[in-house]
């Protein structure tokens, strides 16, 4: 058994004083950035606090401690471009790293999305350098994708001044039986965590990337 620290958010903003804090990617961020605000908010009731929306970016502003916490919404990390053959998704392009890479912290997550077809896939090509293809094999491209985020790290990314965290990969959770709960279709009436130290299903073939 592992006893954590109950989390103090008056010393989370006492300690991160001044700081700029970013989470970035799809749902698993906004869901960790609105929880984080939800336990300051808890710790600090009265504090004087700020809003700003810009672009895919929502910023809240602790004044009295100058923490700001955002969230940038991007599914792939990567670009998706409209252009004239339809929307892109370019494997080896982040120019949204710009609005990025000035944080203090940075937590980054991306998955989930890759693998998603028909109407909810948000692209209608996908471009490697120069070559522009229909569809390709999506762990395939989530590895290039990735390596191209690993990159702007490496040469965009302060980390002297800034720490970036990878999330990790979250399982999928749409079907009962990767849990043992073959007749649960996602996991939104499920009220208690799986138990045990491994996932029924396994790990995801994503954390091989």
């Amino acid at each position: 058994m592992c006893n954590p620290v109950r989390f103090d958010g008056k010393d989370f903003l006492e300690k991160l004083e001044g700081k700029k804090i970013m989470f970035i990617g799809d749902s698993v961020s906004l869901n960790h950035y609105e929880s984080l605000l939800c336990l300051l908010h808890a710790a600090v009731p009265d504090a004087r606090i700020t809003t700003q929306t810009s672009n895919s970016t929502n910023t809240v502003t602790f004044e009295d401690h100058g923490v700001s916490i955002s969230v940038f919404q991007t599914h792939y990390l990567v670009d998706i471009e409209q252009e004239q053959i339809g929307r892109v998704l370019k494997l080896e392009s982040i120019k949204d790293g710009n609005t990025w890479k000035d944080m203090d912290v940075l937590v980054f997550n991306t998955w989930l999305w890759w693998y998603r077809r028909g109407p909810k896939q948000p692209w209608d090509y996908v471009q490697e350098g120069q070559s522009i293809l229909k569809d390709m094999d999506r762990m395939v491209a989530f590895q290039k994708g990735l390596t191209t985020w690993a990159k702007w790290v490496d040469s965009d990314v302060d980390t002297s001044k800034t720490t970036v965290i990878f999330q990790g990969i979250s399982p999928f959770h749409y079907h009962g039986e990767e849990w043992d709960e073959p007749g649960a279709t996602n996991c939104g009436k499920e009220t208690e965590p799986v138990s045990g130290s491994s996932y029924p299903c396994g790990s995801p073939l994503a954390l091989q990337v």
